[in-house]
């Protein structure tokens, strides 16, 4: 009975000596793959920037039609919206909300664009946005570089029905060229 149990001590002794073994063994290489995944984080490669969602939100009814253009150089932001409230609105002004955080410091200049023609928002200007048409909203921000972007803005428009005044909430995000 005692030769038995020193057979079966001698079977857990090679398998553990089998374990450390593969660990030895294929241990290195697995260090060597964490450092080398290491070394493309630290130099950039891996970053979580380059491969940032692109993406224009907004509320129902005042749909994003694509992501938005990010132009870094001209320091502009547009997108495309169309209207499906089911009826006609006025654009009145583009906010950019200072609550959020982002990259667009100060709006400095406001353009709609319907049916080819562009309309620079100021003062009272407005523009008419019939059901199942598109616009593209341009605002110029002051205060982004190129690379990742983050802005929200808010589009204040005047339903035709009622008169009365909403605002649509827009989330971009995508990287500034």
């Amino acid at each position: 009975m005692l030769l038995g149990a020193e057979i079966e001590v001698k079977g857990r002794m090679r398998k553990g000596q089998a374990a450390m073994e593969f660990l030895m063994t294929y241990g290195w290489a697995i260090l060597v793959v964490l450092a080398a995944i290491g070394a493309l984080a630290y130099f950039g490669v891996l970053s979580p920037a380059r491969f940032l969602p692109e993406r224009c939100t907004g509320p129902a009814g005042m749909d994003c039609l694509e992501k938005a253009s990010i132009d870094a150089s001209a320091d502009t932001v547009s997108w495309a919206i169309k209207n499906n409230l089911g009826h006609g609105i006025n654009i009145t002004n583009i906010l950019d909300n200072p609550d959020e955080t982002g990259n667009c410091d100060t709006i400095t200049e406001k353009a709609i664009t319907v049916d080819g023609t562009t309309t620079v928002l100021t003062g009272s200007n407005q523009v008419s946005l019939a059901n199942g048409k598109e616009a593209i909203l341009r605002v110029n921000c002051s205060g982004f570089d190129s690379g990742k972007f983050s802005g929200d803005f808010s589009v204040v428009y005047k339903s035709l029905d009622t008169g009365l005044q909403h605002k649509a909430a827009y989330s971009i995000r995508g990287k500034a060229t």
